[in-house]
């Protein structure tokens, strides 16, 4: 019976030492916020990984800088394409094709024969580490291009293009204009004549042609865009920060429905108000570098962040499976948490990720969302509840709650039997 006891003992303390080498090591530590969802790991070993899309049969594909890896139902990896002078920022898949933004070009990638096709070319680079988007949906597709500047002032070789005729107010900070490269002077009424593709812009694609047409324009940058099920295009509109030439202070992130046609304002609104309003003064108020507006009152946001440079990514539940129908789901990098924004604009924080997370890309699948966090390396679901405990657990863990809880199941029949004796 001693040995018995020793092994009870024995057994029980390894469970513990077992549990807490897991919860200190676990650099995947995803806390749940909301009650009713589940968070599962569905795949790792994507550390410093850009982006994820999936085709019809649920097979994965998820792009590195240079290369793109496909990972089937099974879990199965497989290098599918791989380029040392790609420099990989969006990934999308359409009918046996992936597509994907890198430098100047759209490419189009043959799944059937591994074929790479240019769609696009000479497309300006954004800049405020805001990487250009793909939005491609059963009707249409889009591309993103964010403005080069934090607000419309260039401190380097780059410079912003706008794909409209604008006239310049003749303001200079440091000896540079608007729309001008470092060190080039703007004049009072100066037109300024519109490129081929412009910054600050969303673009219609047509993926058979790879001609472009203007969407919307005047938008500092978009981190996040994804369809609802009234087909309205939704995105995070990234506001200007308190930093460089021309600091805006107290400016926040947006979420807007995007509207075709539309100017949204930039560099000289934002969130719908005009930059020389008191609520971005500094030590003075900011002066308009636009002289004439495409349109005198640009459209305002349907829901506006507490801070800015903190929301990223974004990707809509479009049938109600795991929030509320056209739940908006993104990251608060702010708060290191994933947020979701139904269509009361009620703001709830569902999931505490790790500190060491990076969230590259969200996307909706139609039961579930998919998560991919190059922080930490791996792929997450968060999906509706299917346990009781609100998330699963990993079967290592299981096995220990299995031997912890025949360890003490044994105790008391032990203990039960001495007492009858």
């Amino acid at each position: 019976m001693k040995k018995f006891l020793k092994f009870c003992l024995m057994s029980i303390i390894i469970v513990t030492l077992a549990f807490i080498t897991y919860k200190v090591s676990d650099k995947y530590n995803l806390d749940i916020l909301k009650d009713d969802i589940d968070c599962t790991i569905i795949t790792k070993g994507v550390e410093n990984s850009r982006a994820i899309a999936l085709d019809e049969n649920g097979i994965m594909y998820i792009a590195f800088d240079d290369s793109i890896k496909q990972i089937d139902n099974d879990g199965k990896e497989k290098l599918i394409y791989k380029d040392k002078n790609l420099k990989i920022e969006d990934l999308a898949y359409k009918d046996g094709a992936l597509y994907f933004i890198s430098d100047s070009r759209l490419n189009k990638f043959l799944l059937s024969d591994s074929t790479v096709q240019v769609l696009v070319d000479n497309i300006p680079l954004g800049g405020n580490g805001i990487d250009r988007k793909l939005l491609i949906t059963d009707k249409e597709s889009y591309i993103t291009i964010g403005s080069v500047t934090n607000s419309g002032i260039s401190e380097g070789d780059d410079f912003d293009r706008t794909p409209i005729d604008l006239t310049l107010n003749g303001i200079n900070i440091d000896g540079t204009g608007a729309f001008k490269g470092n060190g080039i002077k703007s004049e009072q009424g100066e037109g300024i004549k519109s490129s081929p593709i412009g910054n600050g812009t969303v673009y219609k694609i047509s993926l058979e042609s790879g001609s472009l047409e203007l969407y919307a324009c005047g938008i500092r940058g978009i981190s996040g865009i994804d369809i609802n099920s009234e087909n309205n295009i939704m995105a995070i509109f990234s506001g200007m920060k308190d930093e460089g030439i021309r600091p805006v202070k107290r400016d926040k992130d947006y979420i807007y429905e995007l509207k075709k046609n539309e100017w949204y304002g930039f560099p000289d609104f934002s969130g719908g108000d005009n930059i020389s309003s008191p609520r971005f003064k500094g030590d003075e108020i900011i002066k308009p570098l636009l002289k004439t507006y495409p349109k005198k009152s640009p459209l305002g946001p349907i829901y506006q962040h507490t801070s800015v440079d903190a929301l990223k990514e974004l990707a809509i539940d479009k049938n109600g499976l795991v929030f509320g129908k056209d739940t908006m789901v993104f990251w608060d990098k702010s708060e290191n948490v994933i947020g979701a924004l139904d269509k009361n604009n009620v703001y709830k924080k569902v999931l505490k990720v790790s500190n060491e997370s990076f969230v590259e890309d969200i996307i909706f699948n139609g039961n579930e969302f998919l998560i991919l966090d190059s922080g930490i390396g791996c792929v997450y679901n968060i999906k509706a509840k299917e346990g009781i405990l609100g998330f699963t657990l990993p079967v290592v863990v299981w096995v220990f709650v299995f031997l912890l809880a025949f360890a003490i199941l044994m105790i008391v029949v032990y203990k039960m039997s001495k007492k009858k004796e």
